[in-house]
């Protein structure tokens, strides 16, 4: 009896025993499998990420590439692909197609080939593009004659997020206190001082990342080389910096793009609103032209009055902008305010506050630039020169735009600050006793915009692309 009992626990114990058994060799299988499918489809993830690597090198090095991403007729259909096989019974397809020039998405489809016909894939999207490079080496204060010295005297400047390039000698003295500094969040180095000729500083600071002139050479790195084995070659290519032509800009060709025919097709199209405020707010000027004479324009600046703003608007039908132009020079004095809302172009020398006194009326003047938005372009552009004088302002000076000179820029005794966003661009320029600080921020974009007139280059032009390939979004499928 007893050995009955003893034979039927050990059968049941057998049987417990065999069950757990089939149960962990089953969990084990399937543990198995699970980490052989994780380890498959990490190898599958990693092969795809390789294609996109591979792409986004060929992007920056393959000549093919970059001009068919960039440059070639029709870069806005452009697309390319190949195949790789990055490891045994694998194959990793990618392509890319653009959606415009410089912007597209890379599609890498990765297959890894499995026992009983199975196979593993991942698919990974990433959308790329190059953003608008220079047209002034990142300089957002860039004077391009090359016989003509820029002055800073008794003077207080702060440029951000980029680098002052100085065609001729840069002059900074009598105590003037001048820093440039980087933009962290880009991977070039700007915060530099780019001199063709020589720095010369007398009884002032200069605060930069670099000082790269005929004089002074800070180091090859920074200076735009750093092979030190040819330190002497290297010197010649990187101090003094290479000479750079002033980027031109149509005024009045006959081409639809000069900014005079975009005022006039503007001014056709009825895109042209001009109104003036009396200092009690009263509307005492209205105006649908956007080109105007010297007399003209003086005209509206003398009705609004002593106190009185003069506003430039935007406005657009998406086929004319309204731009405004001047057939002459500017002289806003008198106690007036100007507000421009895009940009204001003009033939002759700009004055802003040279002056306090027009007639009876005396006081402090006030500009200000306001940018439209991404493709239209802001700020005040001339011909001759740009003075802004001591009745400049009585309260801070904010231009979001491009101040542009085909001759000079010359900005004295500042009660207030100063801030420009954009850039400013002349042969030459000249501070003296800008006590409160002129600080100008970097914008490329609103730079080139100001340049060509809107977001898109003179026909046939190719846009200076960032050699950088930048990541917009990563997006990863089984």
């Amino acid at each position: 009896m007893q050995k009955g009992v003893i034979i039927i626990v050990a059968a049941l114990a057998l049987g417990v025993l065999l069950l757990l058994g089939f149960y962990f060799l089953s969990f084990s299988l399937t543990e198995s499998k699970i980490s052989q499918s994780q380890a498959v489809a990490t190898k599958t993830y990693y092969l795809a990420e390789a294609g996109i690597n591979e792409a986004i090198w060929k992007l920056k090095n393959d000549p093919a590439w970059e001009s068919g991403f960039k440059k070639e007729p029709g870069c806005e259909n452009w697309q390319a692909s190949f195949e790789r096989n990055y490891l045994a019974n694998s194959t990793t397809t990618v392509s890319i197609h653009n959606f415009e020039c410089a912007r597209g998405e890379i599609v890498a489809t990765s297959t890894i080939g499995l026992p009983k016909g199975k196979f593993s894939q991942r698919v990974v999207r990433v959308k790329v593009l190059k953003a608008l490079g220079s047209l002034t080496e990142d300089s957002p204060v860039f004077a391009g004659a090359p016989s003509g010295e820029s002055d800073i005297q008794a003077s207080v400047l702060r440029v951000y997020d980029g680098n002052m390039f100085i065609n001729n000698n840069l002059n900074i003295k009598l105590w003037s206190d001048v820093s440039v500094y980087d933009n962290p969040a880009t991977s070039e180095l700007e915060g530099r001082v780019l001199t063709v000729g020589n720095n010369n500083i007398t009884w002032s600071t200069l605060n930069a990342e670099a000082e790269c002139a005929k004089n002074i050479c800070h180091t090859t790195s920074t200076c735009g080389c750093s092979d030190l084995e040819k330190f002497q070659e290297c010197r010649a290519s990187g101090c003094p910096p290479k000479s750079l032509e002033t980027p031109a800009l149509d005024f009045d060709s006959d081409s639809p793009n000069s900014y005079k025919s975009r005022a006039q097709a503007a001014q056709d199209q009825g895109q042209c609103s001009v109104v003036g405020r009396d200092s009690a707010g009263n509307a005492v000027v209205n105006s649908s032209n956007c080109i105007f004479s010297e007399g003209e324009f003086a005209d509206l600046l003398w009705r609004i009055g002593a106190g009185g703003t003069l506003v430039l608007e935007h406005m657009t039908n998406g086929s004319a902008v309204s731009t405004y132009y001047v057939e002459g020079g500017i002289d806003l004095k008198g106690k007036r305010y100007l507000e421009i809302n895009g940009v204001l172009v003009a033939d002759e020398t700009i004055n802003i506050g040279e002056k306090s006194k027009w007639r009876g009326d005396f006081g402090f003047n006030q500009i200000t630039v306001n940018d439209p938005g991404t493709g239209f372009p802001s700020g005040i552009l001339t011909k001759g020169k740009i003075n802004f004088g001591p009745y400049s302002s009585f309260t801070d000076i904010n231009i979001i735009g491009l101040v542009y000179s085909q001759d000079e820029i010359r900005l004295t005794s500042f009660p207030n600050t100063f801030n420009i966003t954009g850039g400013i661009i002349a042969r030459k320029f000249s501070l003296t006793s800008v006590f409160a600080p002129l600080k100008i921020y970097l914008d490329n974009a609103i730079i080139l915009e100001g340049i060509w007139g809107g977001v898109e280059p003179p026909e046939g032009g190719v846009p200076p692309y960032s050699p950088i390939v930048t990541i917009e979004h990563w997006e990863e499928t089984y």
